[in-house]
């Protein structure tokens, strides 16, 4: 393999930083440099030195993906040195940690040579990720390092069309960083944003004009795993793979997609024979049994979930927009707000709203919706009429 002295670095060190980001980087001849938040995954990635990847449903494709070095959200001399050699960088840290990220970044990033060009991949579902970096990378800056970030970083957002999950309960007693991820092997991205040559990465594919196609991927993808999950926990499914292929759910779940479809070729004008390809391939994704995924971990972070620009709410008010009443999306969120399951935090802080407030105030609180009017009504209908529910399984 040639080229195997180029440098990544990749803040994240989850499901997506180790089982996507690392297992492409790898292949195509980066050492990988991590940086989490996570103590423990450090200590384990600089302990084993590798890490396992399993494909799902091909088990004869397990990899070992070789670790360079780890570190943890400090500003050691090893990390100083990582980020002043680093060929690429990578990130995958969440939406909602993207501005800490930016700050602890910054002055590692002002030790660069600050004339030479650096490409950023954002690997986040989230809406203008690379607006949101770029704004926190610019606060209380130097001119010379402004003029970097404006003109010589490239903050690349990407659309992530790969699931990761835990291994097996077995293997990961015995190796604990090991990853099932999707055998999905594409990366898409801003190729416009990209700054110098284009680096040599398996998967990447540098696209023109992207700027709607991070937001079309979640509206299109995560708009269809949302209600999945929602609509799949309310009627007693357990599985991602046996929801999505529920008989009574089939009806609505294309009607999910239709909506979505609605808004977005209203709104951004996609070829409709190219994005019925697009919304195949995800409706065929969540489908499919070999990835064992559970309902409960795909609506985890429910809070963040219901904000007006994310996967249920986004989606179904574009399609409102556009003249078309969202009524799968409506039950969808209706179920997202009856649900009564789920401990971690984002969860609770909905359900204690929905109990002691209502699920109008929910709606107010996470969603910015007015119950009374437009999509909140629609919401607030479904919620009254149980449309959520379509069999005995439902709770």
């Amino acid at each position: 393999m040639s080229g195997t002295e180029k440098l990544a670095l990749i803040f994240g060190a989850g499901k997506i930083g180790r089982g996507f980001a690392g297992q492409l980087l790898h292949r195509s001849g980066y050492r990988l440099v991590f940086v989490d938040k996570d103590a423990a995954v450090v200590d384990l990635l600089n302990r084993e030195k590798a890490y396992r990847v399993d494909i799902a449903g091909r088990p004869a494709a397990s990899e070992f993906i070789p670790v360079h070095a780890a570190y943890a959200m400090e500003h050691t001399p090893g990390l100083r040195q990582a980020a002043l050699q680093a060929d690429v960088i990578f990130s995958c840290v969440g939406a909602r940690n993207l501005d800490d990220l930016a700050y602890f970044a910054q002055p590692l990033l002002e030790q660069r040579e600050l004339g030479e060009p650096l490409s950023w991949f954002i690997l986040e579902n989230a809406d203008s990720p690379a607006r949101h970096l770029r704004a926190a990378l610019l606060e209380k800056c130097s001119a010379e390092f402004h003029d970097f970030v404006e003109k010589r970083l490239g903050l690349v957002e990407t659309q992530v069309l790969r699931t990761g999950m835990p291994a097996d309960a077995s293997l990961l007693e015995r190796e604990p960083l090991a990853l099932r991820m999707q055998d999905w092997w594409t990366l898409p991205a801003d190729g416009d944003a990209i700054r110098g040559e284009v680096p040599p990465i398996q998967g990447l594919m540098p696209k023109s004009g992207f700027a709607h196609e991070l937001l079309r991927k979640v509206y299109t993808f995560n708009g269809l795993n949302g209600p999945i999950a929602t609509l799949g926990l309310i009627n007693g499914y357990r599985l991602l793979h046996e929801a999505a292929r529920a008989q009574e759910l089939q009806e609505t779940l294309r009607r999910i997609q239709a909506e979505s479809t609605h808004g977005l070729i209203a709104e951004f004008a996609f070829d409709e024979a190219e994005h019925r390809t697009f919304q195949e391939a995800a409706w065929n994704k969540y489908r499919d049994p070999d990835l064992g995924d559970t309902l409960e971990r795909n609506v985890r972070d429910l809070a963040r979930k219901l904000g007006s620009g994310e996967r249920l709410v986004g989606p179904a008010a574009l399609c409102l927009k556009h003249g078309r009443e969202p009524i799968a999306y409506a039950a969808a969120i209706a179920a997202a707000l009856a649900w009564k399951g789920g401990e971690d935090t984002d969860n609770l802080e909905v359900r204690r709203c929905v109990e002691t407030a209502g699920p109008g105030e929910a709606l107010r609180l996470f969603s910015g919706l007015d119950p009374t009017v437009g999509l909140g009504k629609l919401i607030m209908r479904a919620w009254n009429e149980r449309s959520y529910l379509f069999s005995r399984r439902g709770k």
